[in-house]
């Protein structure tokens, strides 16, 4: 009898050593392709968020895009986490006087496709005064249930309209 139990013992240990996971091996090939085609996946969702901005204003744009445990960094100010804290802090702030655009350099994706980053530059037109821009860079965070939302969004002042088109030394 503690013979067979034994060998019971054994047989669950080795069935359950040999279980398949499910993910199949990837070649090295494959695993370029993905985060090839991810990359392309992000810098068009982040062209849509720009695209949302200049649509419906930026608080609708970035409080569709933000993941709910989004960070925002402003300029003397603390980090504002969260998403409905972020909706909160942009809607003190009417859009309705200025279309803020922009438009992403370059992404890349973690090997794992879970995470990504943009960055870019971008323009803020104002009914009250001349339009002036920036860089920003923003961290994205992907789930297959919501696709990609950012979860860390900067940006600094100082790009003219002349020297947001010279991007030459990129």
């Amino acid at each position: 009898m503690k013979g067979l139990f034994c060998a019971a013992i054994l047989a669950v240990c080795f069935c359950s050593c040999n279980q398949k996971t499910g993910r199949p091996h990837r070649t090295e090939k494959e695993i370029v392709a993905r985060q090839d085609s991810l990359k392309g996946d992000l810098l068009k969702t982040d062209l849509a968020f720009s695209q949302l901005s200049e649509e419906k204003g930026r608080n609708a744009a970035f409080i569709e895009y933000a993941d709910s445990s989004a960070t925002m960094l402003r300029e003397f100010s603390m980090p504002t986490t969260g998403k409905d804290a972020i909706a909160k802090l942009l809607n003190q702030y009417p859009d309705t006087g200025a279309k803020i655009t922009w438009l992403p350099i370059s992404s890349d994706v973690a090997r794992s496709g879970e995470l990504g980053y943009t960055y870019g530059t971008y323009t803020i037109e104002s009914k009250n005064m001349d339009h002036f821009g920036g860089t920003y860079c923003t961290v994205w965070k992907r789930s297959k249930a919501h696709g990609w939302k950012f979860l860390l969004s900067t940006g600094n002042e100082g790009l003219s309209a002349a020297s947001d088109s010279d991007l030459s030394g990129l």
